[in-house]
């Protein structure tokens, strides 16, 4: 997994394809407009239990969808992502708890140049596990998007969550994950 997800980010920053640059040769708010893509990548996790004194960690895949709208101001772009995406995550210490499903809203802000955009996040997410229920957190995140063409975008994103005292279980669970992004510009 980690091979294919370098591969795609080598991919990403060579690509010579056509970029969506007005005839005078500057970027003239290329990045404003909604985003729909889906994401394909690998997660791993860590449980920083303070009251047992154990870590439990695990790792897998994970895919969903994603959907951004982005406002472009000279080279300044802002904007906003929700996400969904289903984790494959197991701890390995025998809990038998695995991660299911994650839903994140951020705000974006970074910045675009030519057929590039570089941003950072921060935000809420709201993650499911199969035994220990639910709960609220904190996401921050960093990104790399290329134009392709006028209309399809690829990237690269990597996202940190944290949740604090998990539903009450008294688990403060950290959740990083890398994926790679396709999506349609509007």
């Amino acid at each position: 997994m980690r091979r294919l997800v370098i591969g795609a980010l080598a991919l990403l920053l060579t690509s010579g394809t056509a970029t969506a640059m007005d005839h005078s040769g500057s970027a003239s708010g290329q990045w404003t407009g909604a985003q729909l893509g889906v994401l394909y990548g690998y997660s791993w996790m860590k449980d920083m239990n303070n009251v047992l004194r154990l870590t439990a960690e695990g790792d897998g895949d994970v895919m969903g969808v994603y959907a951004a709208y982005n406002r472009q101001v000279g080279h300044f772009v802002g904007g906003g992502e929700v996400t969904y995406s289903r984790h494959d995550n197991m701890f390995t210490d025998g809990s038998g708890v695995r991660v299911g499903d994650v839903f994140a809203a951020k705000l974006r802000a970074g910045v675009g140049y030519d057929r590039y955009n570089a941003y950072g996040m921060v935000g809420v997410t709201h993650g499911t596990t199969n035994l220990a229920g639910d709960d609220w957190g904190a996401v921050f995140g960093v990104g790399l998007d290329v134009l392709l063409t006028h209309y399809l975008v690829a990237g690269i994103q990597y996202n940190y969550y944290n949740y604090v005292d998990f539903n009450h279980t008294k688990i403060d669970a950290d959740l990083s994950e890398v994926t790679v992004r396709l999506g349609y510009k509007f």
